[in-house]
């Protein structure tokens, strides 16, 4: 049995996977991170994705008590080959979840989101190009900018609407709607750039939910797309 990590700037994933499949999961905050070893077992090894910095990392190993074998975005990995400039700055759970992404649907043109306290937004050929992604502020952050540089806008939002007749309801509104947009372009950037209609979303995150409700076209929800990336990673056969 091995463990999987995916540690973000908010939570800490994790899975034990073995013969191929996921057979616990769960998360923490970081801040509950004592938490964590109590509910695993022994595992044989330990493999780790981190976006969150160094003391994240050493906090987490100590956690739960084994070494972990920390993943790194990569130039190629299977029939996927990774096109982005700069490999070795790029965030290791957008690699992870285009990864994840292709062994859920090989062979199909991709645009892989992962909306949590950032919005990622990558973009994966039918042929396995990772052709690279956008990175936006997630809504969180686009309200707290808001809220903290704009004297009359230092208020809690409201909700989403076709047509906001009010400020907490206009913020709400432009921070999904920006988000939306991130995507859809992305989807009709891909689709002009292969020739080919029908690209698939896959939404995950913690604000995939309602992002999906914001899309003009169809997305699917898939937990956890960085953890079954890292899987197929670690090679959990």
């Amino acid at each position: 049995m091995k463990l999987l990590i995916d540690a973000g700037n908010t939570r800490v994933k994790w899975a034990l996977c073995e013969a191929g499949r996921v057979v616990a999961h769960g998360a923490v905050a970081h801040g509950a991170l004592g938490t964590l070893a109590g509910r695993l077992p022994p595992v044989a090894e330990a493999w780790g994705a981190c976006v969150a910095g160094d003391a994240a990392r050493a906090a987490i190993e100590t956690a739960v008590g084994v070494s972990i074998r920390w993943v790194a975005s990569e130039t190629a990995r299977g029939d996927v080959r990774n096109h982005y400039r700069q490999v070795a700055e790029q965030g290791v759970d957008r690699w992870l979840a285009v990864l994840g992404a292709r062994a859920l649907h090989p062979g199909e043109d991709l645009v892989i989101a992962l909306a949590g306290t950032a919005l990622t937004v990558e973009a994966l050929s039918a042929d396995g190009d990772y052709l690279g992604g956008a990175i936006a502020p997630g809504a969180r952050l686009m309200l707290a900018a808001l809220a903290g540089n704009t004297a009359q806008l230092k208020r809690e939002p409201g909700v989403w609407r076709d047509f906001p007749d009010n400020t907490p309801d206009a913020l709400a509104t432009g921070a999904w709607d920006a988000l939306a947009g991130a995507v859809e372009r992305m989807r009709q950037r891909l689709a002009e750039r292969t020739g080919r209609s029908g690209v698939r979303v896959l939404l995950s995150g913690g604000d995939a939910a309602p992002l999906a409700a914001r899309l003009t076209g169809p997305a699917d929800l898939v937990d956890n797309l960085v953890l079954l990336g890292l899987m197929s990673v670690a090679d959990c056969r």
